[in-house]
């Protein structure tokens, strides 16, 4: 059935459950059309003038027809035939020419420019709470630059975005090609970086979309983009093709079912616009040649000598990593580490440790505090002291394998009577080293 149009068409979108049903706007009205049985059903608006319909794009779920603001996040709904604005936002004018589609029976944006910079980040609208919110991303997700006036293809649960623009960081005013190829997984929740673009296009060029890919247009040549399979075939155009409707300032409304396509034309007679219905087959016609749509690399990938410095200073790094604690000491709450073998001690000998490293001496008085059993006599407790100053002056020189004993004792320079324990010059070469961490 060839379907004539003769006013400029709004959107033509198919749903979920409903695939069998093409949904487009014609004189202010919804055209439901069954693609199988043709059978047409119209539906009124009672307020058409509420909104400039050509500055929504339409998008049809299961719970009913949802007019979405190119530029902002303003949502009409269809209700009881009326136009209701359903949302909270802001007329913000943050996301012209974005990237608005459906999955999971949601709506989503993508990208779109704003004030000198385009967003990088999916949202989705929320109709329980009548906002938009954002769409969280897994933490080592890819965070891609942002485009807008691109095409975006979804499979299953991945969705391209291509080709578009964005904001030149040199000069904020002008606007650049986007060269990123960019998937998101919804089952991942993550962006992807695929590569460098190696055929621009944007929205305006873009024909048809089917279960493949998209055609996009491209002079006298159809261009059709396989995203998932990084490719690009060229085709010649036929007569019929050359008449492709094209316009640089809506979408167009062309639609894939059955296999087959129903594309906006010219009408040369009287420059008017036919949607006609043409086979996958014969839209396809003569291959000339092919090419990836995008360079597989890493994102801002070395070279081979980079990555070569890289890792030489990867290997330096952990050389000097791996000889610092080799040669570190470190005191902590179980013992000493030497070598980066852990040397138990017990807690007396800790605190012990802990307070002549502070004060680099420590009184016969304050070693009694640590060790003394309060249930034995003083010439008792003397002996217990002087039983663990020999103990530990062993382990410490067994720890640091010298041929000297660690701890000296000698007289304060305050009061002669008082003696005083303290580190052999010799050892203070490890105590210089030593960190504590308790």
């Amino acid at each position: 059935m060839i379907l004539f149009f003769h006013t400029i068409i709004l959107s033509l979108i198919s749903c979920q459950n409903i695939n069998e049903y093409v949904y487009y706007i014609e004189n202010s009205q919804i055209i439901k059309t069954n693609i199988n049985s043709g059978n047409v059903e119209i539906i009124e608006f009672d307020n058409p003038d509420i909104i400039s319909l050509d500055k929504y794009e339409m998008i049809v779920k299961e719970s009913g027809y949802f007019l979405i603001n190119d530029a902002s996040g303003i949502v009409y709904k269809m209700e009881n035939n009326s136009l209701t604005r359903i949302d909270k936002s802001l007329d913000n004018r943050l996301m012209k020419d974005s990237y608005v589609f459906t999955h999971n029976d949601t709506i989503f944006r993508y990208g779109g420019y704003g004030f000198w910079s385009q967003r990088n980040f999916m949202i989705y609208f929320d109709e329980d709470v009548k906002e938009w919110e954002l769409y969280s991303n897994r933490n080592n997700s890819f965070i891609p630059e942002g485009s807008y006036k691109g095409v975006h293809f979804k499979n299953d649960s991945d969705i391209y975005f291509i080709g578009g623009l964005s904001v030149d960081r040199n000069n904020l005013i002008d606007s650049k090609k986007n060269t990123e190829v960019v998937k998101y997984n919804f089952n991942d929740r993550s962006f992807k970086y695929l590569g460098e673009l190696n055929f621009h296009f944007n929205y305006s060029s873009l024909i048809v979309k089917d279960n493949d890919g998209f055609a996009v247009n491209d002079g006298t040549q159809i261009a059709y983009v396989k995203p998932s399979e990084n490719l690009i075939e060229f085709y010649n155009k036929t007569p019929l093709q050359l008449n492709l409707f094209r316009s640089e300032t809506k979408k167009n409304s062309n639609k894939f079912y059955n296999n087959n396509y129903a594309v906006e034309l010219f009408r040369n007679n009287d420059l008017g616009n036919d949607i006609v219905k043409i086979s996958k087959t014969d839209f396809f016609n003569t291959k000339t040649s092919e090419m990836r749509l995008y360079r597989n690399k890493i994102l801002h990938a070395p070279t081979i000598t980079t990555l070569l410095l890289l890792f030489i200073l990867l290997v330096t790094i952990i050389y000097i990593i791996d000889r610092f604690r080799f040669n570190s000491i470190v005191l902590n709450s179980r013992g000493i580490i030497y070598r980066r073998i852990l040397n138990n001690l017990s807690i007396k000998e800790i605190n012990f440790m802990n307070q002549i490293i502070k004060e680099s001496f420590i009184s016969t008085k304050s070693v009694l505090k640590i060790v003394e059993n309060t249930n034995l006599s003083y010439p008792h407790n003397i002996k217990i002291k002087d039983q663990f100053i020999k103990e530990l002056n062993l382990k410490l020189k067994t720890i640091f394998n010298t041929d000297y004993t660690p701890l000296e004792v000698r007289s304060s320079k305050i009061d002669a009577r008082i003696k005083e324990h303290f580190f052999n010059k010799n050892f203070n070469k490890f105590i210089k080293r030593l960190s504590v961490r308790i």
